[in-house]
Order: C-alpha cells, then structure tokens, then sequence
C-alpha cells in the first residue's frame, strides 16, 4: 500500500482539523546511474529498435537519470503488478523472471499473474533478485532504495540497467502512465504495440473530455481508499490517476488537505459532504463487500453520496497507478459521474 511506500505516522497540518494526518518520510539520497554514451531514444526509435537504447526516467527524489540496455532484456524482473499486467497484454510473459509487489485487487489479470513467477508479494530483496540472474529490473521508483530491493546505483555496478517508473514524487499522471509504456516498449522493442495502445487511450479519453466540456453542474467527488482496515485514507492528486479522470469527466475532485496521504475520520467526509464516493481497496478482491460496507455505515447515513447509494468502486492499481483499463475506468467515472449523457446508472 502508499503506506508502506511513502508514510510515517506524525501529526500534521490539515486543511481540515478533523483529519488524522500521516507524513511522509523523506527519501534517501540516491546515488545518480552512470551510463555509457550511446544514442538517445528517439534515433533509437529511428533505428527500428536496434540496441543499444538509452531511455530517459526519474529516481524516487525526482531527478532525471538514463539508463541504457545494451540488448535485447530476456530475464526481466518486475516490481509492481501493473508492469507486469502491460508486459502480459503485450505478450511479453515469458520474459519475466521474477515479479514482486502485488496489488491483488479488482484485476482481470489476476489469473495469469498468479502464473507468474512470485519473489513476494511485497519488495523483493536484493539477494533474490540476484539470484534470477536478470538483465533489466522494471520497478516503481519508489522501489529504488538500499532497504527495498536496492538503489539503482547498486544494479548499475553488476551491469544491470533498471526502468523505473510510477513516480509519485514528481505527481503520478496519465502523461506520467503513458511515458512508462513507451519506455517498456522502447526497452523490450515493442514500440508499435506500445504506440498503438497510447494512442488508442488517448482518443478514448478526448472523446470524453469533449462531451463534458459543457457540463454545468460538477458533482463533488471524493476518493476514498483503505487498505482493509477499519478507517479510510485520502490521496492527493499527487498520488493517483483517477483525480484527472474526474475532473476530465466533469466532476470535482475533492482535495481534503496539504498533505499528499492522510487518514480520514468519518467526521472529516461528514464535512465535505460528497456528491459521489469512489471507493478502492489495496489488496482487496470482495468490491462488493467493500461499497456495502460504506453505504451501511451508520455514521455517514446523512452523506450526500451513501444516502444516493452513489458509491462507485474503482480497481486500485487503474485508479492509483493506471492500467491497461485506464480509458475504460475514465469512462466508467464519466458515466458515474453523468448517467445522463453516457448512458450510465447513478
């Protein structure tokens, strides 16, 4: 969960008193990759995907580094379950050595990832990692770190390029979603497949935006996630997709606080009063059993959204990182959000 990636538990300033805040540690300085100089990813690209590559990233502080794949990757490994629910629609499958930090929400994918080859179901540590004798390292940046599966200084000196994406330091965007997928297309020598899916997303999202760009009335919308625990936390835009999705569908995507992760009280959405409630669960798969839980909490019964039955549930790694689904959570949240123009169901 965010949590376990970005949080401490202390008290900090909020927008709204009546939130309990949790801060976030800052990271550790990572030492820069070092690379050899070959030709950018673009004449790459101009080169049909001959090796080698040279792509273009972040580190989990922000800062851009390159890293080069000398060949083609055969032995990947993967940390985070949404690469490698890309490299399984890509047909990328059988180059994935080792995959850890899984989601386990509401994936289609779930099947054929509990195919795959499991190091854990959290961070994999550096010693098993070794042991699969990779040549690439696809992770989120966040992963990067000495007490998680290693800086990426420390992949570089035994030869090991890494792709590092899903930055939640720099903001997680679409752009930031699909800059991602055209790294790991560049990186396995995929580029069409990747171009096409970018492109195919991109005009599913603009028709969109183009139908509600005359809406008058923007349903107030909050996003509520928990980690199957009794209380409920709240992202900043910072640290998800789904904020673009709803606002780029009409709505208003409610901002609880300065900071980017806080837990929420029930007082606190009491407060705000949403129109409409998205609700996501970090490692969860009863999605039903998680909206009835919070339509049928006594304590919110006067909420706008509970009292409408309005609560829509959202698979955590679409609406938090972004997935293969994205165009299709953006227009189930546009059709959440305005039934009437998109044919939903409030």
């Amino acid at each position: 969960m965010l949590s376990q990636l970005r949080r401490g538990v202390l008290g900090l300033a909020l927008c709204l008193p009546l939130l309990s805040a949790c801060s976030q540690n800052s990271a550790p300085e990572l030492p820069a990759a070092t690379t050899n100089a070959v030709p950018s990813k673009q004449a790459a690209s101009e080169q049909s995907g001959r090796y080698p590559v040279t792509l273009s990233m972040y580190d989990d502080e922000g800062k851009e580094i390159r890293q080069t794949l000398e060949k083609a990757p055969e032995r990947v490994v993967v940390v985070g379950q949404g690469f490698a629910e890309l490299m399984l629609a890509f047909g990328e499958e059988d180059k994935i050595a080792g995959l850890g930090y899984l989601d386990k929400s509401y994936s289609k994918y779930e099947a054929q990832i509990a195919k795959l080859p499991i190091l854990a179901e959290m961070w994999p540590s550096p010693e098993a990692i070794l042991e699969l004798k990779p040549d690439l390292i696809v992770a989120m940046s966040s992963g990067f770190k000495k007490d998680r599966i290693g800086d990426i200084a420390f992949w570089n000196e035994r030869n090991i390029p890494v792709l590092a994406g899903i930055n939640y330091t720099i903001g997680r965007t679409i752009d930031g979603f699909f800059d991602d997928i055209a790294n790991l297309g560049t990186a396995l020598n995929i580029e069409a497949k990747a171009d096409a899916f970018i492109a195919e997303q991109r005009e599913r999202i603009a028709a969109i935006q183009k139908t509600t760009e005359q809406v008058s009335v923007k349903p107030k919308v909050l996003l509520v996630a928990s980690g199957g625990r009794e209380t409920y936390d709240y992202y900043s835009p910072s640290l998800c997709v789904i904020d673009e999705m709803i606002e780029g569908s009409g709505g208003e995507y409610l901002k609880l606080s300065e900071d980017t992760y806080v837990e929420m009280s029930a007082e606190s959405i009491l407060s705000v009063n949403p129109d409409k409630i998205i609700l996501t669960e970090f490692q969860r798969s009863d999605s039903e059993a998680a909206r009835n839980k919070l339509l049928n909490n006594p304590t919110l019964r006067s909420v706008t959204a509970i009292k409408n039955g309005d609560v829509m549930v959202a698979d955590y790694t679409n609406a938090i990182r972004g997935s293969l689904e994205l165009a299709d959570l953006y227009e189930d949240v546009a059709a959440f959000l305005h039934p009437g123009l998109f044919g939903g169901q409030s």
